[in-house]
């Protein structure tokens, strides 16, 4: 008997650890599980759905406001609280990943979508280790089986008593269905000034995406890069380090930890792995141990990362300027025999691309010359400092397309509470 008693005591024990393990992110004010929604089902042809079986017509539809959610926590390191110090980007990206989430699965009316895409992303306010952050995400456009979602973060400034305006993106999830195949998501209900504003602000943005990638595939045309030329910013310098030599190689594996509730790694971990390793090669391209990435460019998840799935990441320095260093970043997939049966050989597909922008600073925390020339040699180089230039130079001119639909302006600081709050009163 005792030995029994002694046998059901550790299972207890072991059940509380277990549901306490599972509390990620406080979702206060929202249902702890996303309601069912009550429509048919589309037609599944095979492996596909045919998604002309559910027309726009008996698509059940939600407000914006239905799958408004906030997320706070204290983030970083609590024994570095109050030294100034910043976390990483990828830290605060991996928030955002689970905030927006819950957004787009309250919206879908399932738990189950995952992350397709992360638009242009800008870190500009220094967020520390013990900040109070405050993201509020809600579903700002749908399409057929996608979701976009926005959120905004702000942060508690301990000496104005006020929030700051610290950030804002957009996160594009897929709804699937039981058969892990895309499904039909409910339509979006704007009825606000403010609603109607942010999706001519998103329609306008979908434009200058396919813009730049009309822009960025014109490159690759025979003789389009004839006359091209580095910028003036990468002239002039007493060291150079050819592209090639920055490049930084790494190869990993997750383990179970790491893994969602659809069985695949965690996007939040891998953008958080990828930052880092932007980070390491702008660092041993400047040798200054004091970068922070400061903006990420469009980052697309082309395919689930499964555990049995071995990660090879390549960073390589595409474009510098003044103080900024331009790291493009590249994650395959190695799936291994033994996970895939119908090929005996290893499997070797792209899944994770983005640009990182990190900020050379000082050991004080101000900006800093990078001061090292990026020497460009061959037509694969030149390709890659041409994309690479471009892409900041359009993203930095999309900044007046931002002000002209009176965004926000990062640091701005409001003594009211979350915009989230006030959607609901």
């Amino acid at each position: 008997r005792s030995l029994l008693g002694l046998m059901l005591g550790y299972v207890r024990r072991g059940a509380v650890r277990g549901a306490l393990s599972t509390v990620r992110v406080a979702n206060i004010g929202s249902p702890a599980r996303p309601p069912p929604l009550v429509q048919p089902a589309p037609a599944v042809q095979g492996r596909r759905i045919d998604l002309r079986g559910l027309s726009t017509g008996n698509r059940p539809s939600k407000a914006s406001k239905e799958s408004w959610s906030f997320a706070a926590e204290i983030v970083g390191n609590a024994s570095l609280a109050g030294k100034g110090i910043r976390i990483t980007a990828g830290e605060v990206l991996k928030v955002i990943d689970l905030a927006a989430s819950y957004a787009a699965c309250v919206h879908a009316g399932h738990p189950t979508c995952t992350t397709l895409a992360f638009d242009h992303v800008e870190l500009l306010v220094p967020i520390l280790h013990g900040d109070l952050l405050h993201l509020d995400s809600r579903v700002a456009n749908v399409g057929n089986t996608s979701i976009v979602v926005q959120v905004v973060g702000r942060k508690w400034d301990l000496l104005t008593r006020q929030w700051i305006y610290t950030l804002e993106a957009f996160v594009t999830f897929v709804a699937l269905g039981p058969d892990k195949r895309p499904t039909i998501v409910p339509t979006l209900e704007t009825g606000s000034e403010e609603e109607e504003e942010l999706r001519a602000f998103l329609q306008a943005r979908s434009l200058l995406n396919e813009q730049y990638e009309a822009e960025q595939i014109a490159m690759q045309q025979p003789g389009a890069l004839d006359k091209f030329t580095p910028d003036a910013v990468n002239k002039g310098h007493n060291e150079y380090v050819r592209m090639k030599d920055t490049t930084l190689m790494l190869r990993k594996n997750f383990l179970p930890r790491a893994l969602n509730h659809l069985g695949t790694v965690f996007g939040g971990d891998l953008l958080e792995w990828m930052d880092s390793a932007a980070v390491a090669c702008a660092s041993h391209f400047t040798r200054n141990p004091h970068m922070i990435t400061i903006a990420m460019d469009r980052v697309f998840f082309h395919k689930p990362i499964r555990p049995t799935d071995v990660l090879e990441l390549k960073a390589v320095v595409a474009y510098s300027r003044r103080h900024c260093i331009n790291v493009e970043v590249q994650v395959d997939v190695l799936t291994p025999p033994f996970a895939d049966k119908s090929d005996e050989k290893l499997a070797i597909n792209r899944s994770h691309r983005g640009r990182f922008h990190v900020l050379s600073l000082s050991e004080a925390g101000y900006k800093q010359p990078v001061g090292i020339g990026l020497s460009v040699q061959d037509e694969e180089e030149r390709l890659r400092y041409a994309k690479a230039s471009h892409a900041f130079n359009f993203w930095r001119n999309q900044q007046d397309t931002a002000k002209s639909f009176n965004r926000g302006m990062y640091g701005d600081g409001v003594s009211h509470a979350p915009w989230g709050v006030q959607l609901l009163s």
